[in-house]
């Protein structure tokens, strides 16, 4: 499993949604902690130590956020004004990407071992309904209303998307080869998959599923985010060490900015800028997609990976 988390990441949440307000949360993967950040400053207000490879990341309403731990059959729940892990949820299998329902009822997690997608009580840590079989779960997004869940398969080239409600599979999207990270525009009209074998980024339909275009961006795109006025998309290069910058408008490459070593996890926020975690130097890059400038880049513990927000 763990060379397996290091060939494959997550964007996350949190991989995917805009974020709407104040405090970024960063999972460092090696350091096993998440560091909580006020983007405005910016600064690390607060280091909180998790455990063990903390990987996938999503935040509820109340200040929560939720960590998973694949090699530990666990979820942290994070107080995040208090700065501290208050319960520890026993998940079997290997519990990785993560998504919070908007109104905080549910938990969605896809499992690695186990080839699912599961519904669990976010204060027991209980299934919730039917598992939705998907054999090989990556990124994970809901929609604004928390009705629909769109799931990166990522050996099989393909987004299924389930209906929370019933716990069911209604639709599924073809994509290029091992989608990883998922975003959805701020109005939820399209989906952009990031491709990490095939180098290119998928944009879908979000409500007919049908594939809009293909796009190439530069070896392993692995994070996506859409920033908040809609006309950006941002995706992580590996290699390259950089993000690459496309138009929705024309669905062309519009430039990249250079961040820190091995870019990962991508988050779009608010005021219009882009968190992305540099998982090989160890850091944050706050990146201006419009000036197509890094404004300011922290200084983390080992390993940061996957990102969420949540709101003041």
């Amino acid at each position: 499993m763990r060379a397996l988390l290091l060939t494959v990441l997550l964007s996350m949440s949190a991989f995917g949604p805009t974020a709407l307000a104040a405090e970024i949360y960063v999972a460092s993967q090696d350091g096993g902690v998440v560091s909580r950040i006020d983007p405005a400053a910016p600064r690390v207000i607060a280091t909180i130590p998790v455990g063990p490879g903390p990987a996938g990341l999503a935040a509820g309403p109340g200040g929560r956020v939720y960590v998973t731990h694949p090699d530990h059959k666990a979820i942290s729940v994070i107080d995040g004004p208090a700065g501290r892990v208050i319960a520890r949820l026993d998940h079997p299998g290997s519990p990785f990407g993560i998504a919070a329902a908007p109104d905080g009822s549910a938990l969605y997690v896809g499992d690695w071992r186990r080839g699912e997608v599961v519904r669990r009580d976010p204060r027991t840590g209980e299934a919730a309904g039917p598992a939705v079989p998907v054999p090989d779960p990556a990124g994970l997004v809901l929609d604004r209303t928390g009705a629909r869940l769109y799931v990166a398969d990522r050996e099989h080239r393909r987004i299924v998307a389930i209906d929370t409600a019933g716990m069911r599979v209604f639709g599924a999207a073809a994509t290029g080869e091992g989608p990883f990270a998922v975003a959805l525009s701020p109005d939820g009209a399209r989906l952009y998959v990031a491709n990490v074998r095939s180098n290119d980024l998928t944009v879908i339909d979000a409500r007919t599923l049908a594939q809009i275009a293909t796009v190439p961006v530069g070896t392993m795109p692995y994070g996506v985010a859409v920033t908040v006025d809609g006309r950006t998309v941002v995706v992580s290069r590996q290699h390259a060490g950089s993000v690459a910058l496309l138009s929705v408008d024309r669905l062309a490459p519009d430039g990249e900015v250079a961040v820190g070593r091995y870019p990962e996890g991508v988050l779009a926020l608010e005021d219009g800028r882009v968190a992305v975690a540099n998982w090989f130097s160890g850091d944050l890059s706050l990146v201006d997609p419009r000036s197509r400038r890094e404004l300011a880049r922290l200084p983390l513990a080992d390993g940061p990976r996957g990102l969420a927000v949540s709101l003041r």
